[in-house]
């Protein structure tokens, strides 16, 4: 390869690395003030993830304002310390995939190393910094919500004008498949950490994510940025899980049989059924507060 084509290649892996990065990340920013709204400079703002012990540092400038940008999807504390004030520390701050979350803080005048410590858990995630239409769905809503099937694209039928739609292949339909607004849900452009994960043939994700893996997902209807871009009809960007400093995991099973069916009004014998679904994951460090692993399996056998 000469020089030229090592140069073109190298802007190709750049743009794509960029691209997932914007995608798959979140961005924490603010403004620091004091009690009669004045903007305090060079205040510290110490971000530390909840379960990875990532770190990192930012000063406010003339401004009073700090931001974080490529924040990886999850859980942090936000502290927040300036010279002759308090210390401020926001808990349990939320990043979600693809959006900005404002964290304000207003300190207050003190000759001592006094400490407030806020819970963020009832701070809404609100983006003031887009106008695109959709949805986000949260780790909780993953865990909490039921699914038939298990499946996590079925979530996104929550959505503002989304439905399911059959899929074009046959082969293909346990897989969820939507539409927006009446399209047939070949234009819904899906991405897993910033990867492409289309199936640009009949529509729908390539590669099927047990739920135990998704750490949730921003599903855009409406207006979304062109970072997403590539399909018209909507935008749904994807977090896996990921491990943390503490080995945790989990394992399930589901089953019906036909034994456990009684027979309806209309049976004079019970129609044959089977259904055993089950997995597990497991996620912990490889290198404490730097490489982390998660591994996650299901499996779902054919219907009889």
């Amino acid at each position: 390869m000469n020089k030229m084509g090592k140069v073109l290649l190298g802007i190709i892996l750049g743009t794509v690395g960029l691209y997932a990065q914007v995608t798959a990340t979140a961005t924490i920013q603010g403004t620091v003030t004091d009690k009669s709204g004045a903007v305090i400079t060079n205040a510290e703002i110490k971000l530390t993830g909840s379960g990875t012990g990532m770190v990192r540092t930012v000063t406010t400038g003339e401004s009073g304002v700090y931001r974080f940008e490529l924040v990886p999807p999850g859980k942090y504390e936000v502290r927040i310390t300036a010279k002759g004030f308090t210390t401020a520390v926001f808990a349990n701050v939320e990043a979600a995939i693809s959006l900005t979350t404002t964290i304000d803080a207003q300190l207050s005048p003190s000759s001592q190393q006094e400490v407030i410590t806020v819970e963020a858990n009832g701070i809404p995630l609100i983006d003031v910094q887009k106008t695109d239409v959709g949805l986000t769905v949260t780790t909780q809503m993953v865990q909490d919500l039921p699914l038939n099937g298990r499946d996590f694209v079925s979530l996104a039928y929550l959505a503002p004008g989304a439905k399911p739609v059959n899929s074009y292949d046959p082969t293909k339909n346990r897989t969820g498949v939507f539409g927006l607004n009446g399209s047939n849900g070949r234009n819904v452009n899906i991405t897993v950490n910033g990867v492409d994960n289309k199936d640009a043939t009949v529509g729908g994700p390539v590669m099927q994510l047990p739920l135990e893996a998704i750490l949730g997902f921003e599903i855009s209807t409406q207006r979304f940025s062109a970072a997403n871009g590539r399909s018209e009809g909507a935008a749904i960007n994807v977090t896996t899980k990921s491990g943390t400093n503490e080995i945790h995991g989990s394992a399930y099973g589901y089953f019906r049989d036909v034994a456990f069916n009684t027979l309806n009004y209309f049976e004079a014998t019970k129609a044959p059924f089977s259904r055993q679904q089950y997995g597990g994951s497991i996620g912990g460090p490889l290198k404490k507060d730097r490489d982390f692993l998660f591994f996650a399996y299901e499996h779902l056998p054919p219907h009889p």
